[in-house]
């Protein structure tokens, strides 16, 4: 019984782990209600709270160290539900929506740290890899589900959309009564750190970690080709106009969502490469996007992107539990989170730049993302990397 409450309350508080995108449905209409704005100030709604969830996700270690898992993670749906919120009531000014969006980025980092955690210490081996995936497709079904109805609270006015944040107080009551309380992780959190923060930085940043890293950087590389590019790619096939774009993507969005689901079954197959296949299955959907001359190759390529992606977010973050000592795991996924960050920002530039020596097509980005996935897959065979760190866990 206490295996299901566990598991209803990690799983429920997945259902709001990307939050910060919850709001993307109605950017149009809040740069129509602040006309002298540009629009990359209005897109600070939604980068702002990318880029403190990076301060959130490395403020987790030292708060998992003086409170237990669960109040972090109760701090962090509460922060959601406050900063969600909050734009609802004060909205005249586009400077406070954004600041509310930074401040609810930083209670993200806190759930997107403390779960992979949370699921390491009450999960082992196939279990663990299995509810990863889990967690990852229910955060695609929070996603989708939330932007959609972001978008029909919109249709009176833009900051109804905000509403949507209320379900975060029914994480935060469901989260209250299922998750653990593990009152003894203080103390034994205490016996083992030996030393400060700085050293355990340093001793969270082994040979592996710094491996797992580099290859997060990849894939963020590769995958954002994708995204950046996939509009475009409509655009220059003439596959069609912004609406069949859509439609692809949320296409990818249910490949990601299937591929969650599977990690479990997956597992059985391919325990030791689950983190090359994904690399290899978005190298692939690269391959075909750049290919794609027809609305079905494009939609095939698009749902395999979707796929790969949700393979990769659910074996680093177990990667990251194997490899750390438990009380450096939220060190570690804050590492990770950072490198894919990096990755993500880093993609349009080093693309293009590449891209541009070929004509700067869209398919063009595709086939360098390709590249870079395929070869992240190639070396992760090669090194045999995971199988590695499953081996020294045992």
């Amino acid at each position: 019984m206490n295996a299901v409450k566990t598991r209803i309350g990690i799983l429920s508080l997945s259902s709001i782990t990307l939050s910060g995108i919850f709001i993307v449905p109605i950017i149009g209409l809040v740069a129509q209600a602040f006309p002298d704005s540009s629009l990359s100030g209005v897109q600070m709604i939604i980068s702002a709270s990318t880029l403190t969830a990076l301060v959130g996700a490395w403020l987790t270690g030292k708060l998992a160290s003086i409170l237990s898992r669960k109040t972090v993670a109760l701090i962090g749906a509460g922060g959601i539900l406050l900063f969600g919120l909050l734009p609802y009531f004060i909205h005249s000014s586009l400077a406070a929506v954004v600041a509310f969006s930074a401040l609810m980025g930083v209670c993200l980092g806190f759930i997107n740290n403390i779960l992979p955690t949370l699921i390491s210490v009450h999960y082992e081996g196939e279990a663990r890899q299995s509810l990863m995936g889990q967690q990852v497709a229910v955060a695609s079904i929070g996603a989708m589900v939330f932007m959609t109805v972001a978008g029909k609270l919109a249709t009176a006015q833009w900051y109804d959309a905000y509403l949507v944040y209320l379900f975060a107080a029914l994480v935060l009551v469901v989260c209250a009564f299922t998750l653990p309380s593990e009152n003894g992780e203080k103390a034994e959190a205490g016996q083992e750190r030996q030393s400060g923060p700085s050293v355990s930085v340093r001793e969270a940043m082994n040979g592996k970690m710094w491996f797992l890293v580099i290859a997060g950087f990849l894939f963020l590389l590769a995958n954002n080709a994708y995204s950046n590019n996939l509009s475009l790619l409509v655009e220059q096939r003439g596959l069609g106009d912004a609406g069949t774009a859509g439609l692809v993507s949320t296409i990818g969005q249910l490949g990601g969502l299937l591929a969650g689901l599977l990690v479990g079954v997956l597992v059985r197959f391919v325990k030791n490469h689950l983190l090359m296949v994904g690399f290899l299955v978005e190298g692939l959907s690269l391959l075909l996007l750049g290919f794609s001359n027809s609305l079905p190759l494009l939609i095939v390529g698009s749902f395999l992107a979707g796929a790969g992606l949700s393979l990769y977010y659910a074996q680093a973050p177990f990667l990251v539990t194997v490899i750390e000592k438990s009380y450096l795991i939220p060190l570690g996924i804050a590492a990770m989170t950072t490198a894919n960050a990096l990755g993500g920002f880093a993609s349009p530039v080093a693309v293009n730049l590449v891209n541009g020596l070929f004509g700067s097509t869209a398919a063009g980005a595709m086939f360098i993302g390709a590249v870079i996935a395929l070869a992240g897959g190639i070396v992760l065979g090669v090194t045999g990397f995971q199988k590695k760190c499953l081996e020294e866990a045992r």
